[in-house]
């Protein structure tokens, strides 16, 4: 599919017998729909996915591509066993319009006619971001219908995506019905009216799909990645993304610990009681200036929200390099998003519904031809996470160490010259230093100053440093990367020992990347910066 950057997924589902007079109406209304949709998300491509059903999906599919969008058509079963299902008139319908669409893939894997629809059902509710159903509002004549797909939305009924038994979590948008009349039956009330049904439990819709627009922006700045692969290219520019987003992370939060390091030398050591010849004056405005600045630095480092987006595209990217050796190992079934972050149903729902889309647009629905354990990419993904951690845990313990022995550095060298301060102020008060009366009251009030502000100000100096050590989590970070590296060195030996099922060690090993990388996220969303700490 032509996706550079993640869309704004459209889900159709449908009755397959409006009336034929019905049809100009359904297409203006899906036509306003789609519409305000893009006037409401103006930077986001739109994908509709349809199951190119008789009737109403068939309706909006045509009318869909008619508007330059682009549709992913999900059969139920291989076209040929599908167009039995159509009447002479649809089923020409149906091949005009499969040749339009940007992808077609075959969801229904069961020799059950049944069964292919659900899944189709299943499928469409599970990766859209808004469902539109055309639909008359009565309760479901069976499985695979309309009002069951409408019923999977609002109420987060298990869905079966693949092999695999997921706990639909429904955090991605709500249902948009357009009330659709059906052929030999009374018509619904309120006929072609439109309303919008919320599941239960929803999050906020519109801040997820905010975070996923500014997520495409971030995206479009990631230069290209050499893969072929759409799911590992889609990795590598969110990892260029986060990289980039780190450094500035870094460089705001060091600015505003230098800015409140220098804020808070100067509330101790300018005078404010006109001593040392200042005017008390200016005494009193400089400190307020230092203050002011650290405030302007703080606001700043805070307005561009690099620190939760480093965090956030971390994750992601991560998670899409699980994602991607399982594909490669033939774990297409596996989902990342459906046992990452469940937990988390406030801000970070979006990382799902994000992780979602991407799964659904790189093609990896599809099985990889040659898919297996022992694929060159999942031995390139063990090894890099093996010599990432190694690499990282020895640096962020080089780190703990130099920002301990920065805090001694400052907390001895401030205690020593306050020191040897004291020591003079007291030789001169018992006159073991002989100077005239009016030098040594003077010579008396500047060591008594010393002797109290560089073991304040190294004091302080320590302490920011804690506190930034805090905030960067060397310790938990070293533990935690140590900890990894053992992981997957020991899955790199069972794999070439050929201990245990390699699909299953690659499944584990998956599932131990992704928790940590879930701890690691909500480790750092529990430190944000703030400047009462700093």
């Amino acid at each position: 599919m032509p996706f550079d950057v993640l869309p704004l997924v459209v889900g159709l589902t449908g009755h397959r017998d409006p009336p034929p007079d019905a049809e100009d109406m359904l297409r203006e209304r899906f036509r306003d729909l789609i519409g305000r949709l893009r006037r409401a998300h103006p930077s986001m491509q739109l994908l509709v996915v349809s199951g190119l059903a008789a009737g109403a999906d068939l309706i909006a599919a045509e009318e869909a591509v008619d508007l330059g969008l682009a549709v992913l058509g999900c059969l139920p079963m291989p076209q040929a066993e599908y167009e039995r299902d159509f009447e002479p008139e649809e089923l020409e319908r149906f091949r005009r319009v499969l040749p339009r669409c940007s992808d077609i893939i075959v969801v229904g894997t069961s020799q059950r006619r049944e069964q292919g629809y659900i899944d189709v059902g299943n499928f469409i509710a599970y990766y859209a971001h808004v469902l539109v159903a055309f639909w008359d509002g009565l309760p479901a004549r069976g499985p695979g219908g309309t009002a069951h797909v409408v019923d999977l939305r609002r109420r987060g009924l298990p869905s079966v995506v693949g092999d695999e038994l997921v706990a639909y979590m429904p955090d991605v948008g709500p249902v948009i019905q357009i009330v659709t009349p059906r052929a030999h039956q009374p018509a619904p009330a309120d006929c072609f009216a439109e309303r919008v049904i919320h599941p239960d439990g929803a999050g906020d819709f519109e801040d997820a799909i905010k975070h996923i627009e500014r997520f495409d922006r971030d995206l479009s700045e990631s230069p290209p990645s050499t893969k072929s692969n759409r799911l590992a290219t889609l990795a590598d520019r969110a990892d260029a993304a986060a990289n980039r987003l780190q450094a500035h992370t870094l460089r705001s939060l060091r600015s505003v610990y230098v800015a409140a390091a220098l804020a808070g030398a100067a509330q101790l050591v300018l005078p404010a009681d006109g001593s040392f010849g200042i005017p008390s004056w200016a005494g009193i405005a400089a400190r307020i200036g230092f203050l002011a600045i650290a405030f302007a630095v703080f606001a700043f480092a805070k307005r561009g929200d690099f620190e939760n987006r480093y965090q956030d595209y971390r994750a992601i990217a991560e998670a899409l390099r699980v994602q991607y050796a399982w594909w490669c190992a033939g774990l297409r079934a596996r989902l990342v998003e459906a046992s990452y972050l469940q937990m988390q149903q406030s801000e970070l729902a979006w990382i799902r519904s994000a992780l979602r889309t991407a799964y659904l647009i790189t093609g990896s629905a599809t099985a990889k031809p040659d898919a297996s354990p022992s694929d060159p990419e999942c031995s390139r993904w063990i090894e890099g996470q093996i010599d990432y951690y190694e690499r990282a845990g020895e640096l962020e313990a080089a780190h703990m160490a130099q920002a301990q022995q920065a805090m001694r550095v400052t907390a001895i060298g401030g205690a020593a010259i306050s020191a040897a301060a004291a020591l003079a102020a007291w030789a001169l008060s018992h006159h073991w230093i002989n100077t005239p009366a009016a030098s040594g009251a003077s010579m008396a009030g500047v060591l008594t100053y010393w002797a109290a502000m560089p073991v304040a100000v190294g004091s302080m100096f320590a302490l920011l440093i804690r506190f930034y050590v805090q905030q960067r989590a060397f310790a938990e970070n070293a533990r935690r990367y140590q900890l990894m590296f053992t992981v997957f060195d020991a899955a790199r030996r069972r794999l070439r020992e050929g201990i245990d099922d390699p699909r299953r060690i690659l499944e584990q090993l998956g599932h131990e990347a992704l928790s940590e990388h879930a701890e690691w996220l909500i480790l750092h969303r529990d430190r944000p910066l703030t400047f009462v700490h700093t």
